[in-house]
This record gives structure tokens, sequence and C-alpha cells, in this order.
């Protein structure tokens, strides 16, 4: 189930927001989803801390009390991974928007089309990364695990990889980095840096010559040979996630 919330304080935008959903749900019935909608920036987050997040965020800009990038700020300071499209009558916020990892930027008065695209791309790339699940082998026995919860991989003791998760595990697997990396590219949201560390653009916040700050403050230290390359994938996820 794809849950899905509308943060809008103008009544008949998140009308449309919620008709032009419903239109692209009925004619993409693949999608098992359930949509909330909210009228205040503040019950949204209220209902994210008491109640969970959502998969995707559909969020105005302008809204009494609170911008929606601002919004967005304070769900990723929760630790929300949600994705997020903004629905804003001005491009002034669009760095903002996609400082926080924003997956689209629709300027209104949007179109039906450009709505239904943007939604089709974010969408799409949810049923992926919700299905994509890795068979691991441990020495406690088989191991499935959804790969996008998978932060990164290293290589640890007597060449095992030990495999790191959102949940904060540390699961160590027999076999080649190479072979681990080769099974969690499909989903394209990660990449090799070096010969025994693959990362999870996803939890990436900063890149830095020869470190890589994750949404969790973790460092981690990588060859500094694969910065260029590492630097030009992580601004092609940030700029155009859509392609993930």
């Amino acid at each position: 189930m794809i849950r899905i919330a509308i943060c809008d304080d103008e009544l008949h935008e998140c009308e449309r927001a919620h008709e032009l959903l419903h239109t692209y749900l009925r004619e993409n019935p693949q999608y098992e989803t359930t949509i909330v909608t909210f009228s205040a920036p503040l019950e949204l987050l209220s209902h994210v801390e008491e109640r969970g997040g959502f998969h995707l965020y559909i969020l105005d800009v302008y809204m009494a009390g609170m911008l929606g990038t601002d919004v967005a700020r304070e769900l990723r300071r929760l630790k929300d991974k949600g994705e997020m499209i903004f629905l804003t009558s001005s491009r002034d916020h669009a760095v903002d928007a996609f400082e926080v990892d924003a997956s689209q930027y629709l300027i209104k008065p949007y179109s039906e089309n450009s709505f239904y695209s943007a939604v089709d791309k974010v969408l799409g790339r949810l049923k992926v990364e919700r299905r994509h699940i890795i068979t691991v082998k441990t020495s406690e026995g088989i191991v499935r695990l959804y790969s996008r919860n998978i932060v990164f991989t290293e290589t640890g003791r007597n060449n095992y990889q030990s495999i790191h998760t959102i949940q904060g595990e540390k699961i160590e697997v027999r076999m080649t980095a190479t072979e681990l990396f080769e099974m969690l590219a499909q989903t394209k949201n990660f990449v090799r840096c070096g010969a025994s560390l693959s990362i999870n653009l996803k939890y990436v916040r900063q890149v830095k010559k020869n470190l890589i700050i994750l949404d969790s403050g973790e460092h981690l230290a990588y060859p500094y040979r694969s910065y260029s390359m590492l630097k030009e994938k992580f601004l092609r996820y940030q700029m155009s996630s859509e392609d993930g």
C-alpha cells in the first residue's frame, strides 16, 4: 500500500490535486494507494509524528504559517524518506526543494499532463524500490532484504561483506563486493566507490573529496580517485531522481 499525503491551505487547489490524483489512479489500477489530505502544515506534521509518514507528499510551497519547503525540512529532520512533489506559483524555492531531495517541482497553473507525469515517475520508482528484494546467506541463515532499506555496504573481515541498514543493523554475508553490488545496482540508487564500498544515494547528504556524509550524520571515507564519478552521480541523482 502506497500512502500519499496532499497538503495545501487553499481548498480549491487541494481539491484539484486530489481529483487529478484520483483520475490518474483510476487509469493506473496497478497501484494500491491510500490518500490523506491536509489543509495546514502543522496538521500534516502532527499526523506524521503520531501515526507515521507517507511514501509520497504533494505539498504547496506557500501556505499560512509555514512554507512547504520548511515542512519538508522538518520531515527530513524526523528521518522521513518520503518522495516529494512541490506545487507552487513561483520558481523562487526550487533550490530549497531540491535540497530536501524533492522529486518534482511544478509551477501553478500546472497542466494535467505535467501532474500525471510527475506522479507517474514517482510511483513508478516507488513500485520498483518497494518490490526489489535481495536474498543473501548469513551465518544465521537466509535473509531477505529490501534494497531500499540498505544504506551502504563495505568489505569487512575475512572478505565478508557488511550490509548496513536504515534500521541500524549490520549483516555480514560471504560473497564478493562485486557480486553484492550487482544485486543492488538493479534499482540504480547504488554507486560503487572503490573496490569495497557501495552507497545508496538516497541516504547521502553531502559528498566531499574523500568523505561521504550520510543523512544520519555518519562519515564514510572512500578513495579520492572516485570523487569525480561519485560527485557527478550524486548531483544527477539529486536533480534527476525520477530516472532512478
